[in-house]
């Protein structure tokens, strides 16, 4: 039986090479005159923005560069931006980035027409959390990273006062437009394509096994996952078809985890981020198999259901070795993209780890996702033993 479901998703989706080039059918569209164009420190300074800039020039529309966060950015930064927003009278925000940029532009479009600061309407408020009442400022986003989704998700990630990494799932959270061009992506560094890229399958494992259930996700999920199998390899040594690819299932990927939210993975890595700033795809990536080794028992069939969609040779592997045929497929992935399954944050000692475990145990909106409950910080600590490189 298929579990109902209600699939609604706004943003107005532009894939292909050369799209970023049609980026004014939007401004026009939204009678926009004044741009405040997100975009990181690094991508500023390899002029990722040019191609964007040169067409606002070109049709004589004002913009404005806002750079001042970190990647894992925190509250501040979004309130920062949103007061230039305000004071100064822009009426669209294109975010040209990862997750960081799109994060920023995204927390800036709300907070640009609504009361308070962003971190009022975070997750970790929860009960004195604020409601979004008043329309946001449209939003461009233009990722320039295939990992994670953020151009077409219901959900932004900051660093709060506390030092906490914080989420905001919400359905205005969506930016008005998507423009995936996957020429955007060529540029990645070997070692950002590879994290980015172990974000896109943490997104669809994880939003396909959590409880939420919604059959036009799992379909996004499944197709990423087959994707990122296939292509993360070559897109990491800079095959341009692999990144259109990986391009493509990153998207698939950030509708699903939209959709069906999270699961551990994801609560492990925000500790990882806050605190030593890990990026968050390598923490995510890495926690996959912890994972899966924690909901195999109850998940079962759907590993199977993963194994039977990705593998041709899927129907000859038993549900009950369909979890460990899968670790098998993630190691072999580790390998051959280079990247290390254990984690160096440097001397740690157990009171820190246990500091992380605490952290990730209040992260509600991931946790419940899981499967299995309760999921306790005990069980994360020991997951966090598996992950990193301790002495």
């Amino acid at each position: 039986m298929i579990t109902p479901f209600t699939y609604k998703h706004q943003v107005q989706i532009e894939f292909g090479a050369g799209k970023v080039g049609e980026i004014m059918n939007a401004i026009n569209e939204q009678s926009a005159t004044k741009a405040m164009i997100v975009i990181d420190k690094d991508l500023r300074k390899l002029g990722m923005h040019e191609k964007v800039t040169k067409i606002l020039d070109d049709n004589s529309i004002p913009y404005e560069l806002f750079s001042e966060f970190q990647p894992n950015p925190s509250v501040l930064s979004v309130d920062a931006c949103s007061k230039i927003i305000r004071e100064k009278g822009y009426d669209i925000i294109i975010a040209i980035g990862g997750g960081s940029s799109m994060d920023v532009g995204k927390g800036a479009a709300v907070v640009a027409t609504n009361d308070g600061s962003i971190m009022d309407y975070m997750s970790l408020r929860k009960d004195k959390a604020r409601q979004v009442v008043n329309p946001l400022l449209p939003v461009i986003a233009i990722p320039t990273t295939a990992g994670t989704g953020s151009e077409v998700s219901e959900c932004i990630v900051l660093i709060d006062t506390d030092d906490m990494k914080d989420v905001f799932y919400d359905g205005v959270l969506l930016p008005t437009y998507a423009y995936v061009d996957p020429e955007m992506t060529y540029g990645m560094p070997k070692s950002v394509c590879a994290n980015t890229g172990l974000d896109v399958l943490g997104h669809a494992l994880e939003a396909f096994t959590a409880t939420l259930e919604n059959t036009m996700a799992d379909l996004f999920a499944k197709e990423a996952i087959k994707l990122t199998f296939e292509y993360l390899p070559a897109s990491v040594q800079g095959d341009k078809e692999a990144r259109n690819q990986m391009a493509l299932a990153s998207m698939y990927a950030g509708i699903a985890q939209s959709k069906n939210g999270c699961s551990i993975p994801h609560a492990v890595s925000c500790p990882l981020s806050a605190l030593k700033r890990v990026p968050h795809g390598l923490g995510v990536g890495v926690t996959q198999i912890p994972n899966i080794e924690f909901t195999k028992e109850v998940c079962a069939p759907l590993y199977k259901e993963v194994i039977d969609y990705i593998d041709p040779h899927g129907a000859d592997i038993p549900e009950d070795k369909a979890a460990d045929a899968l670790i098998e497929k993630i190691h072999a992935l580790f390998k051959a993209i280079g990247v290390s399954e254990k984690i160096d944050i440097g001397p740690v000692d157990e009171a820190f780890i246990q500091r992380m475990a605490d952290d990730a145990s209040i992260d509600d909106v991931d946790l419940l996702g899981c499967p299995v409950q309760p999921v306790t910080a005990a069980a994360l600590n020991k997951i966090y033993h598996q992950i990193l490189q301790l002495d």
